[in-house]
């Protein structure tokens, strides 16, 4: 069922809300400028390929529904401010972002930052998969004639987005498929880096693929009813990830900063204690890690020679937290005051030192303060029912945000719920029919709540989280064969996937839109994600038990 899946329209609450929030966003054309500032080249072609060319594996101009010369009423599904992000993020191509510092953005949820130096290139951040690296690089090459060949690299987040394209940087010169990497390459990366890594993409690897799945909006298609962004980018890229494993790392117990004695000239700003200053492929660089194991492995780096702080970003499924708050005041500690450019793997750069000082800030701010989800706050404030698709809603929400999340009632326990709203205390098959009409009349509540008390005309107010909050019982109990009656079921899940489209077009978060519409699909035709990573869980499996493979 859910491959027929056809989105409903928004209601005329929703388009008014939406409509509405626009008045509230900043008037900010800067950004804009900033978005399009030092644009090389665009993509010379409109997708790219799988590398066995059966499928698309990226898409340059699905997105372009965002343009700013749009009707406002023909975007109302998406909020507003969502529909800004979507226009920061429409350029693609690569960007010179000062002499020798460039960045290929558009080509996968992060971006590609290549710096040179005297003989060799250094590459921050090689995207998510093999094809949009591969792609991504070759426009930088083909746009500056620069043959040198990748001598470093540096990973600044345990993300696949961060690394799941290295070996895309190393192509054979006659096939374009992939070649070994030199055996001389430096690649940077954290502490705690692969163990991270492995966490995610193996030993919680179909849980993650099924929460990349909901945030990222992998099934949804592309449009004003569907996939319109990922807040951090617009998705991630569906090619082929890999790996290789860090020939540095960067903290812990067993790398130590650089000491005040030894601390070079060359860096441009005063020593403090965890810094590493390092060398690679001729390009000098600052890294700051996020110590311990408090948080994922991050680190975020400071380039002398352009004057230039780089954020990593807190990744796909990153949260704010004490621990990401406390590296960003460190970075700004470390590198804000001498720093003119400000750039990182996500979004666009800024450039001027009041400008850089205030991004710093912003990013700070958001690193200690927890999203507001708006609408659909109260239902990702309850636990929510075992396997149902609201119940990964509220996963990814925990995930996104660092908070906790209440233990899933079972199926059991939503078939108790339904006989208790019907006020039964009987048991056998008295019981069995209370339960059946505890449904309907869940159902029936829902329904009032989705209509606004009644109808939906006038100034009628619907409540869409408390109808899905009343509807997950029923869903819920629905694992339980002939618990719930077909028709009633049908009608329930009808219901609760209208109720979550319509959360989902007045989400401001691209990720928890994508979340609350991938689960109005699935409420409908419940399916298995398997998990999309296979090579990366391969190459990241051998790294971590080489005799296991």
């Amino acid at each position: 069922m859910a491959d027929t899946f056809v989105p409903m329209e928004p209601t005329a609450y929703v388009t008014r809300r939406n409509l509405a929030g626009a008045k509230e966003l900043p008037d900010a054309p800067a950004d804009f400028e900033n978005a399009q500032r030092g644009l090389l080249a665009a993509p010379p072609y409109r997708a790219l390929p799988s590398l066995d060319g059966e499928e698309a594996v990226w898409h340059f101009h699905a997105f372009d529904f965002h343009t700013s010369d749009t009707p406002a009423d023909a975007d109302s599904p998406v909020a507003a401010a969502l529909r800004r992000q979507g226009r920061l993020a429409l350029p693609s191509g690569l960007f010179r972002v000062a002499d020798g510092l460039y960045q290929v953005r558009g080509f996968d949820l992060a971006n590609l930052t290549v710096v040179t130096g005297p003989r060799a290139l250094l590459v921050i951040d090689p995207l998510g998969s093999y094809e949009t690296a591969r792609a991504a690089l070759a426009l930088y090459r083909s746009t500056t004639g620069d043959t040198r060949p990748v001598r470093a690299v540096v990973h600044t987040q345990s993300g696949v987005d961060h690394f799941g394209g290295v070996r895309g940087l190393f192509t054979g010169s006659r096939t374009g498929l992939p070649a070994g990497p030199p055996a001389d390459l430096a690649v940077y990366a954290p502490d705690g880096f692969l163990a991270d890594a492995v966490l995610r993409q193996v030993t919680e690897g179909a849980r993650q693929a099924r929460l990349v799945d909901y945030a990222y909006g992998t099934r949804l298609g592309i449009g004003p009813l569907a996939l319109a962004g990922s807040d951090l980018g617009r998705t991630v890229s569906t090619g082929r990830p890999d790996f290789l494993a860090p020939t540095d790392t960067v903290g812990g117990p067993l790398s130590a900063p650089t000491p005040r004695a030894h601390w070079p000239a060359w860096t441009g700003i005063p020593w403090q204690e965890g810094l590493y200053a390092v060398e690679a492929a001729g390009v000098r660089m600052v890294l700051r890690p996020a110590g311990g194991h408090a948080s994922p492995a991050e680190l975020n780096l400071y380039l002398p020679a352009h004057r230039a702080v780089y954020l990593a970003g807190a990744g796909l499924l990153g949260a704010p937290g004490p621990a990401r708050a406390e590296l960003l005041d460190a970075t700004a500690a470390a590198f804000g005051s001498p720093a003119e450019v400000g750039l990182g793997a996500y979004g666009h750069p800024v450039w001027g030192a009041p400008y850089v000082s205030a991004w710093l800030a912003a990013h700070r701010a958001a690193a200690g303060a927890l999203p507001d989800a708006g609408a659909v706050a109260p239902l990702l404030a309850a636990p929510g029912h075992l396997d149902t698709p609201s119940r990964t809603v509220r996963e990814v929400w925990a995930r996104l945000t660092g908070t906790a999340l209440g233990a899933a009632r079972p199926a059991v326990t939503a078939r108790a719920q339904l006989a208790a709203a019907d006020g039964a205390h009987r048991d056998g098959t008295e019981r069995y029919g209370s339960e059946q009409d505890g449904a309907r009349r869940a159902v029936d509540a829902a329904q009032r709540a989705y209509d606004g008390g009644g109808g939906g005309g006038g100034g009628a107010v619907p409540d869409y989280a408390r109808a899905v909050l009343l509807l997950d019982p029923v869903v819920g109990a629905c694992a339980i064969p002939s618990a719930v009656p077909a028709p009633v079921e049908r009608r329930a899940r009808a219901l609760q996937s209208a109720a979550l489209t319509q959360l989902g077009y007045l989400a401001a978060h691209g990720r928890l839109r994508n979340a609350l519409l991938t689960a109005a699909r699935d409420v409908l035709g419940p399916g298995a994600v398997a998990p999309r990573f296979a090579a990366t869980v391969h190459d990241l499996a051998v790294c971590a038990d080489p005799l296991a493979i």
